[in-house]
């Protein structure tokens, strides 16, 4: 894989963080970031290469722009991950979970879908 995906990825977390949500153009430039993510992601996952898998998960050390808190939740989703990266990321979201903010709310919510999607 391409380092160049991965910078990309986290000057995408950087756009997310700058949004402005009274601001249409910029809600419209969050959601292209958001699902230029995802095509990365998808592009790492097709890859189906372990280095690769690696090199975007020691994003979840990163926490200017919440790059972490995407990344945990990117990978949750949509990559083959070990047992203790779960947990990480599983951690940084309950984290961003703590509190009554809309965003926080949000993040709950999606904990509990994940919950349920991976009953054992």
């Amino acid at each position: 894989m391409k380092m160049g995906l991965i910078e990309e990825y986290k000057a995408l977390t950087e756009n997310c963080a700058a949004t402005d949500y009274g601001d249409k153009a910029s809600v419209k430039k969050h959601n292209k970031s958001v699902n230029r993510m995802y095509e990365i992601v998808e592009a790492i996952k097709y890859e189906q290469s372990e280095k690769a898998i690696k090199q975007f998960t020691e994003l979840l050390y990163i926490q200017d722009n919440n790059t972490n808190l995407w990344a945990s939740i990117h990978s949750l989703e949509r990559l083959p991950i070990d047992a203790v990266t779960i947990e990480m990321a599983l951690d940084i979201i309950r984290a961003a979970a703590q509190n009554d903010s809309a965003e926080a709310i949000g993040y709950q919510s999606w904990l509990d879908n994940w919950n349920q999607k991976n009953k054992k």
